[in-house]
């Protein structure tokens, strides 16, 4: 097919083993399940980074976090900027964007057509920051007298919900006249989970301020999360994935009442996933490189393909820019290190040669470098070089017991992708580093909400 449309939407911190079609029970995500059910699952996609920093250059650029001086400012402009092929060959392209990480502030807006960041206007009630004012918005007596006055009193919406994103998205496909290529992002799954349009009740409301108290705590104070906690903050993920998939599924009867959803490309992938304390932690620790971050659904409709299919080879996010780009009829440009997808379902799985993937860590002088087969998770750190970690993901799936002295065979193999991982972070390294940009009040606080900064 010449010039399909092409859909790309990005669900921020889903962990793959939280989708139904990836085999929870009972399943919260009916709409992504029902996509699985007539495109194609990949059972084991495996993203580039920890968190969102280091995952979208990978997405987006198809280059890994370490290179061209890292992930942490602004993307650099040596990057490879595939995506923008389509926008010079016909295509109508636009971004839409709730993460304040994946801003034009930090350079994303680049090579498309429409970019459009989409910031809350809200702010927190004044009485957060006075003296004795947080003690105050725990106390649902507070938020029953304020609500008598009709005094807003719930935490401030950190990012724009999925409702407004798609509302921005419809809009645009409405306009395009052309093939067009469209991203979205969408926040609503990310911490603080909390559907701020549903906290009117008092308790919800002092419950909501509490959450961000403990929460900020144990993030930066390991402060300890009970059972009854965790259950409590499950519970609100899987809301909040509920919400997320119920508008997705909205989007996708849209595309389907215009007379689009069977001639265009639809790619659902997160960025990464979320920690609930498999290995001790909560959220996504950019030095966690385990499986429940690592591993993200990735699902695919591909016009003329019919029936469902799951491809069970390791694949990489790494490999989406290309991919695109081949179903839409053209080549990758130098600089991309990934490859397409597309010989996984078109009978020719042989043509498609990584058999490992790469993840990283990259912050100032401390970098984790995570190499994952099919058998086996490396993971190596600049801060502990002498003692690497190896795990056996078919007999060890939770990555608890470290093998690297029983394997070092092993270990050295899979240590070359590391030093070539180094190699060609040092060769891309730009002779002008870009700085991290200089941030607003607004969207540091943005950031801060969102547990990025203290």
């Amino acid at each position: 097919m010449n010039k399909p449309n092409v859909i790309l939407l990005t669900i921020d911190t889903l962990r793959a083993d939280w989708v139904g079609c990836y085999g929870h029970q009972p399943s919260l995500t009916p709409n992504l399940d029902k996509l699985a059910a007539r495109g194609i699952r990949f059972a084991q996609a495996i993203t580039g980074g920890s968190w969102t920093q280091a995952a979208f250059p990978v997405i987006i650029t198809s280059s890994y976090a370490s290179m061209y001086g890292g992930c942490l400012g602004a993307l650099a402009q040596e990057r490879p900027s595939p995506l923008a092929i389509l926008g010079e060959n016909g295509y109508r392209t636009a971004a839409f964007s709730t993460s304040p990480l994946l801003s034009k502030t930090y350079g994303y807006h680049r090579d498309f057509h429409e970019f459009v960041d989409l910031i809350p206007q809200e702010k927190d009630p004044k009485i957060r920051y006075m003296k004795g004012g947080q003690r105050l918005l725990r106390t649902p007596l507070f938020h029953q007298m304020a609500k008598m006055l009709g005094i807003r009193t719930r935490p401030a919406k950190i990012y724009d919900t999925a409702t407004d994103l798609n509302t921005q998205v419809r809009q645009w496909i409405d306009r395009a006249d052309k093939p067009f290529f469209v991203w979205a992002h969408y926040m609503d799954v990310h911490w603080p989970y909390h559907l701020e349009d549903t906290l009117t009740a008092p308790e919800n409301i002092a419950q909501a301020w509490r959450d961000l108290a403990h929460m900020h705590a144990s993030n930066w104070n390991q402060q300890l999360i009970s059972p009854e906690q965790r259950r409590h903050y499950i519970q609100l993920y899987e809301d909040a994935l509920r919400y997320t998939d119920t508008e997705i599924g909205k989007l996708f009867d849209y595309l389907e009442k215009s007379g689009r959803f069977e001639d265009t490309v639809i790619i659902v992938v997160a960025d990464h996933g979320e920690e609930f304390l498999d290995h001790g932690r909560w959220g996504h620790f950019e030095n966690n490189l385990h499986d429940e971050i690592l591993r993200v659904p990735l699902l695919m409709q591909v016009p003329g393909v019919q029936d469902a299919q799951v491809v069970t080879r390791q694949v990489r996010t790494l490999d989406l820019a290309p991919t695109i780009l081949n179903l839409c009829g053209y080549a990758a440009p130098d600089g991309v290190e990934g490859e397409s997808l597309t010989p996984l379902w078109t009978g020719q799985p042989d043509t498609y040669k990584s058999n490992v993937s790469v993840s990283e860590m990259l912050r100032d002088d401390w970098h984790i470098v995570a190499v994952r087969t099919e058998e086996f998770k490396f993971i190596w750190d600049s801060r502990q070089s002498d003692n690497p970690r190896l795990y056996d993901l078919q007999e060890d799936p939770g990555e608890a017991n470290n093998i690297a002295a029983q394997y070092p065979a092993i270990v050295k193999r899979l240590l070359a992708y590391v030093e070539e991982r180094r190699r060609r972070m040092d060769e891309t390294m730009p002779d002008e580093a870009t700085g991290e940009p200089n941030l607003d009040a607004e969207l540091l606080n943005r950031l801060r909400g969102l547990g990025y900064v203290e």
